[in-house]
C-alpha cells in the first residue's frame, strides 16, 4: 500500500482525502482481484501441471486474501455513506439553526423597536400629566391664598362690640 498523507482538517483529517484514498484502495482491491481471477481462468485453460497448480493454489489463496479485504472496504464504503449522510443532516440542520436564528433575530428587532416607541409615548404621557398636577397644584395654591386673604379680610371687618 502506498504511503497517505491526509491533510489536517478542523476537527481531524480532511474527509474528501479519506474518501478519495478509500475509494482507491477499493479499486486497488477490485484490480487485483480482477487480475487473480484472469489468472486462474487462464490457469484452467492451459494443461495442468504441478507447477501450474502451484501457482493456481497460491492464486487461489491470495484471491480469498483479496476477497477478504474487499468486504472490508465494503464494509468501510456502507460506514462512509453512513457518515455521508450524517454530514448531510447535519448541514441541513445547522442551516435551519441559521433561519431560526436570523427569524428569532427579527422578532427582536421588532419588539425592541415597539417597547422604543411605547416608551416614548409613556415618556410624553408622563410629561404631560406632570404639566397638569403642577397646574392643578399651582391652582390649589392660588385657592389657599385666596382663602388665606378672604379670611384676613374677614377678621379685619370685624363688627365693633357693643
Amino acid at each position: 500500500m502506498a504511503a497517505q498523507n491526509f491533510r489536517s482538517a478542523f476537527y481531524g483529517f480532511n474527509r474528501e482525502d479519506v474518501v478519495r484514498y478509500i475509494e482507491y484502495l477499493n479499486n486497488q482491491y477490485k484490480n487485483q482481484l480482477d487480475q487473480l481471477n484472469n489468472q486462474l481462468q487462464a490457469a484452467k485453460a492451459a494443461p495442468a501441471n504441478t507447477e501450474l497448480q502451484a501457482q493456481l493454489t497460491a492464486a487461489l489463496e491470495k484471491c480469498a486474501q483479496l476477497e477478504a479485504q474487499l468486504s472490508n472496504v465494503t464494509t468501510t464504503e456502507q460506514e462512509l455513506e453512513a457518515y455521508r449522510r450524517a454530514e448531510r443532516a447535519e448541514r441541513i440542520a445547522q442551516e435551519r439553526a441559521q433561519q431560526i436564528r436570523t427569524q428569532a433575530n427579527a422578532v427582536l428587532a421588532d419588539a425592541t423597536v415597539k417597547a422604543e416607541a411605547a416608551s416614548q409615548q409613556i415618556a410624553e404621557l408622563a410629561d404631560q400629566a406632570n404639566q397638569q398636577l403642577l397646574a392643578y397644584q399651582a391652582a390649589v395654591t392660588d385657592t389657599q391664598n385666596l382663602f388665606q386673604d378672604v379670611v384676613a379680610s374677614l377678621a379685619a371687618i370685624k363688627p365693633e362690640e357693643e
